[in-house]
């Protein structure tokens, strides 16, 4: 397979990633929950006390062997884009987390003591940011990352579409979640079903311009 590459869209897939991360911190500080798949990671690396870069890289790593395994002969969604999600998205959450925590004097994102109308403010800054980063790392068209590929794989092989295989693998990332104390909450559901709207009004008003533009 040929490898789409470009350093100007590698730079704003990596600039997407930066900012789901920003996003997916500012969430958590909400103490509203923060995405399916980080919830899982975070509620398993917490009791396995292996840093969330760490652990979620290790994940990601794993379900990358998987889906080389699974489609050999087509790896259109495994480019760089895959390699920056998969390596380095854990990594920048982790960093953000820290941030709000020196920000904010406390040992931990989940208790910062916010208001609950400032909470819901938070919440929605962190889902824009969340989308933004979406939308600019999906428009510059490197691949995805692995459990985004995960879920695309399932739909070219399975009956179902695309948004049911996604469902069942976030269905399954929320039930770890909870098990394992992961941050859970409104967040969870409105980026488990809410996100693609916002997505596409990102992708038209920034990130398909940013891309036609530089790249």
């Amino acid at each position: 397979m040929k490898f789409k590459f470009s350093i100007k869209l590698a730079i704003i897939s990596l600039i997407g990633n930066i900012i789901i991360a920003i996003g997916v911190s500012t969430c958590r500080i909400s103490q509203m929950g923060i995405d399916p798949f980080t919830s899982m990671t975070t509620g398993i690396s917490g009791l396995l006390n292996i840093p969330l870069g760490v652990f979620q890289g290790s994940i990601n790593a794993v379900l990358f062997l998987v889906l080389i395994l699974l489609s050999r002969s087509n790896l259109k969604y495994l480019n760089i884009g895959a390699i920056i999600n998969m390596f380095l998205l854990g990594f920048f959450v982790q960093f953000f987390n820290n941030v709000y925590c020196q920000l904010f004097n406390v040992s931990s994102p989940d208790v910062i003591p916010f208001s609950l109308p400032m909470k819901f403010v938070v919440l929605a800054i962190g889902i824009l940011f969340v989308t933004l980063g979406c939308s600019l790392y999906i428009t510059s068209d490197l691949g995805t990352g692995c459990y985004d590929a995960l879920s695309i794989y399932m739909a070219d092989v399975m009956s179902p579409s695309y948004s049911v295989c996604r469902i069942m693998t976030d269905v399954f990332c929320v039930l770890i979640g909870f098990i394992t104390g992961g941050p859970l909450g409104i967040a969870t559901i409105i980026l488990m079903f809410g996100t693609g709207p916002l997505i596409s009004t990102w992708n038209k008003l920034v990130s398909k311009p940013i891309v036609e533009k530089f790249a």
